[in-house]
């Protein structure tokens, strides 16, 4: 597959945002809680929320707040749905025409909110995808999944939009591989109806509970990965692949890690825990590191890998998959002791085995730089606490609205000796 050129992204136009805020029953999905509110002062609110939780752990006293940084877009920025599709039911009574119900679940509820398609924070590609899927879905004879009884076809649409190219991956989530030949008349109806449709693939999830992936997915047309570009650097993002769902904050937030990691001393080495399809990873390699990442989806390590070689780092860049916690016993002869450590954990944050190897590593090795990425403070903030007691000190907070208009901030947190 090429490589996204430069003059791509110039050829790309904004797309335009959402106006006149929520249309979805007055936001009631539960996601966007502030989307009818005003921005500045709803961001400020929930900062000054966030930092508070700091401020509990005794983190402040040594830090520099540097603010938090407003959302580029503040509409139209989502470039990843992963929606539950569900029987359609109208006063108890399941449609025979409109059958499919597909959005998020109610808060509290296994009830889809219906009405995906005028979500204001979904990009327009997205949009329009699902508009036009919706009434293909309804006239094929795919069933929607009901948990109560086990059966039905269909169980989640997981769809991703390239920003650099409009580009689409849509990604069927079945009981079943026999949906196979249905699916793919629903993709050539797409494309016939222009939507640029780069990857479509069906994943297979037989098991009961509420996981959306299964273990097997299978391309049906177009390429294995999605095309992305961010702070100059090519990736290829695959179907169960974690990637900032906010590209255009993602590369503030990206280039502000470039900036505090800096140039690499000769032979220094960089850590990237939780390193996804190598995001940072690349950024550090970039710099002269010699990178060591560990995550633990095996399809997003070779994605990393893949995204190296595209960028011609795979010198600099070394990946594994493998659990964070399980890290002490990982890490090679070559990456013991790190100038730069990066951390991106799920909202979970650190296991407590990771916590304590990290602390342990940041003892022995004091001159190293600790740059802790969070979508979720109240963790951030414990595990910063447990890594406190190991002597080093919170020099610098600062937070990114990834997520405009919800009442979370992604956070990035630097700690020296």
């Amino acid at each position: 597959m090429p490589s996204i050129k430069t003059q791509d992204k110039k050829r790309s136009r904004p797309l335009p945002e959402t106006e006149g805020g929520c249309r979805v029953r007055g936001g009631g999905c539960g996601s966007c809680v502030l989307v009818n509110t005003s921005y500045e002062p709803s961001l400020q609110a929930k900062f000054h929320k966030g930092l508070k939780f700091l401020e509990a752990a005794k983190l402040l006293d040594t830090a520099q707040v540097l603010g938090v940084n407003e959302a580029p877009r503040r509409l139209g920025y989502r470039t990843l749905v992963k929606l539950a599709v569900r029987p359609k039911e109208s006063k108890g009574v399941i449609s025979a025409t409109d059958r499919f119900a597909i959005g998020l679940f109610e808060p509290g509820t296994h009830s889809v909110m219906d009405e995906v398609e005028q979500c204001p924070i979904h990009a327009p590609a997205l949009r329009a995808l699902l508009r036009d899927l919706r009434p293909a879905l309804n006239e094929s004879p795919l069933q929607p999944w009901d948990e109560l009884t086990g059966s039905g076809d269909l169980r989640y649409l997981v769809a991703r939009s390239s920003h650099v190219t409009n580009e689409l991956m849509l990604t069927f989530v079945v009981r079943d591989p026999a949906a196979k030949v249905h699916l793919q008349r629903i993709i050539s109806r797409m494309k016939r109806e222009d939507h640029k449709l780069a990857s479509t693939q069906m994943n297979i999830n037989s098991e009961p509970g509420n996981a959306i992936f299964g273990a097997e997915t299978v391309r049906l047309t177009g390429n294995d990965r999605l095309r992305e570009r961010i702070c100059d650097l090519n990736f290829e993002i695959g179907p169960t692949a974690f990637f900032q769902v906010n590209p255009w904050q993602a590369s503030v937030m990206y280039r502000r890690v470039e900036q505090l990691a800096g140039r690499a001393a000769p032979g220094g080495v960089a850590w990237d825990f939780y390193c996804g399809i190598g995001q940072m990873s690349l950024i550090m390699a970039r710099q002269g590191y010699r990178v060591f990442g560990i995550e633990e989806n095996a399809a997003a390590v070779a994605d990393a890998a893949l995204n190296a070689k595209r960028n011609e780092l795979e010198a600099k860049a070394e990946f594994l998959a493998a659990r964070v916690e399980d890290s002490e016993t990982a890490l090679p002869a070559w990456a013991q002791k790190p100038e730069v450590i990066v951390v991106n954990p799920s909202r979970r944050g650190l296991h407590e085995t990771a916590r304590t190897h990290l602390a342990h590593v940041l003892r022995q090795n004091p001159e190293t730089r600790f740059i802790y990425v969070s979508c979720e403070v109240e963790t951030l903030a414990r595990d910063l606490a447990v890594l406190r007691k190991a002597g080093f000190r919170l020099r610098q907070v600062e937070a990114f609205d990834m997520f405009a208009h919800t009442d979370n901030l992604e956070w990035l947190a630097v700690m020296t000796s």
